[in-house]
């Protein structure tokens, strides 16, 4: 049976992705994301959503981003589609959630 506890803290994705350096402040004060990496809500818990395409263009991020979904025991899984950052174009991306709030799979 899995285990459905949120994954604490509940900040966890924008820490993560400022943490790997995929963010920063913008001269509004507010967080500015990389193309291609954005934090999400997925069926209420706490998610990051980043393209494939990283694995290449921020090798280190994309594979503290992997080492830390695995460590934690949280979902790992492929979805096509685009990172909404005003794009239309249409990639394959990879997305993390919390796999103690999501069942494992998808």
């Amino acid at each position: 049976m899995p285990d459905r506890r949120k994954f604490r803290p509940s900040d966890w994705a924008e820490m993560l992705i400022e943490g790997v350096g995929l963010a920063h402040f913008g001269p509004n004060h507010k967080v500015h994301y990389e193309d291609g990496v954005e934090p999400a809500t997925i069926e209420g818990c706490a998610s990051i959503i980043f393209a494939e395409a990283m694995e290449q263009s921020h090798p280190e991020a994309y594979a503290e981003l992997l080492h830390f979904a695995t460590k934690n025991n949280l979902n790992i899984f492929m979805k096509e589609g685009a990172i909404s950052h005003g794009k239309d174009e249409k990639n394959h991306h990879r997305r993390t959630g919390s796999g103690r709030d999501l069942p494992k799979g998808n």
